[in-house]
């Protein structure tokens, strides 16, 4: 008897089933909910929001957070705080679902963003790759569009590097630390 193709069917099932912090669907997902939609994200209290830049090539894992813990390649890690118009301004680029963007397929995330309860804790993150528009939410929950050319204009601002290809990163990032 053979057994593959039912464990394989298992295992597909079980992978399904796994609550996903990952939001994006694919490279040719279609925009979900509907552009112009409003979600509901972290549904955490949180009392302050801090943007951070990172080499993600400094570590075998590249999550911003692992294991309870900030990645190794991280420029500052006491980040750069938002003002209340700022994290608001980031609420707005990651709640409001926007029309179906260019994607790819590479997921090298340099920037993400933490938000802290009143204890200093890590209660939500955020982190993308603007070379493929590829991100990361935990929790889960935000669209699967969402507004790039805010984030990349708030990390500008915020002066977290931007440039393009690893090394870049990991050149401004041992610049810094």
């Amino acid at each position: 008897m053979n057994l593959r193709p039912l464990l394989l069917a298992f295992s597909l099932a079980c992978l399904a089933s796994l609550p996903s912090c990952i939001a994006y669907r694919g490279v040719g997902a279609s925009a979900s909910p509907a552009p112009g939609t409003r979600v509901s994200w972290p549904n955490v209290a949180f009392t302050e929001v801090r943007g951070f830049c990172y080499d993600y090539t400094a570590e075998s894992d590249f999550s911003f957070f692992i294991n309870g813990r900030m990645h190794k390649g991280v420029m500052n890690p006491k980040g750069v705080k938002l003002s209340p118009a700022q994290t608001q301004r980031l609420l707005e680029a990651l709640t409001v679902s926007r029309a179906k963007q260019e994607r790819t397929a590479c997921y090298k995330p340099h920037h993400a963003f933490a938000f802290y309860n009143a204890k200093g804790q890590v209660v939500a993150s955020f982190e993308m790759c603007f070379g493929c528009n590829k991100f990361t939410a935990t929790p889960g929950g935000v669209p699967e569009y969402i507004g790039y050319s805010e984030l990349y204009q708030l990390c500008k601002e915020l002066g977290l590097p931007l440039g393009k290809g690893n090394a870049f990163y990991t050149e401004a990032c041992r610049r810094k630390s």
